[in-house]
């Protein structure tokens, strides 16, 4: 005998295509320079400012005694940049938490993908309460780093010690996507949490209520 694959319903279905928005915004977020933008018409060094990359127009590193100045977009750990990351305009201790929490969430909806992914093509019934919770449970887990690392960025993002000239800087469109990747995460995280404990409850009972064979005289 054949065995079934696991219930597929709208629920679960408007659930995986929240999980896949999570992730294209999460991954557009983690790897755009825009997280923290400086108004177009305003000069300012730093012109705008991602979790990996940075674009500076003219700064320059004040104990840099060969005067070097930096233009253009750079990674943040490229070995030229160095210098530059270890000032506290651009790579202070908050910020790098803010790098982790994100990279952690990345990983996390990447994986619930993969497990959403193997839900529909491969995994029988047996397996689909497991598969279920798993997913609600790293999906419920990215949001929460997400939104950790939207907020440590929310709050320390507009600090005047950071970034030069901070009265002309903005949260731009980086971090908005960031703010929605947490957001749809936690919505389809919940939702499959709910229906992997109503696909529990009904299993529980088709086994309860299934009829026993009568025995032999």
């Amino acid at each position: 005998m054949v065995e079934s694959r696991g219930p597929v319903t709208g629920k679960i279905t408007g659930s995986f295509v929240v999980i896949i928005i999570s992730f294209i915004c999460s991954v557009i977020a983690n790897f755009t320079p825009y997280w923290l933008e400086t108004w177009w018409r305003k000069f300012n060094t730093v012109r705008n400012v991602g979790l990996w990359a940075a674009c500076v127009e003219g700064l320059r590193q004040p104990d840099d005694y060969w005067g070097k100045i930096y233009y253009g977009c750079w990674w943040l750990y490229v070995h030229e940049f160095e210098g530059v990351r270890k000032t506290r305009y651009i790579n202070p201790p908050w910020f790098q938490a803010v790098q982790a929490f994100a990279t952690l969430s990345f990983i996390a909806i990447m994986v619930s993908c993969i497990l959403m992914i193997a839900y529909y093509l491969c995994l029988k019934v047996r397996s689909a309460y497991q598969t279920l919770m798993s997913t609600a449970i790293v999906t419920l887990v990215s949001a929460v780093f997400m939104g950790i690392a939207v907020i440590i960025f929310g709050v320390r993002g507009d600090d005047r010690d950071w970034m030069p000239r901070p009265e002309f800087n903005y949260f731009s469109w980086s971090f908005g996507l960031a703010v929605v990747a947490s957001i749809f995460a936690f919505v389809s995280g919940f939702i499959l949490l709910f229906e992997a404990l109503a696909l529990r409850r009904n299993t529980d009972e088709e086994k309860t209520n299934f009829p026993k064979a009568p025995r032999p005289n």
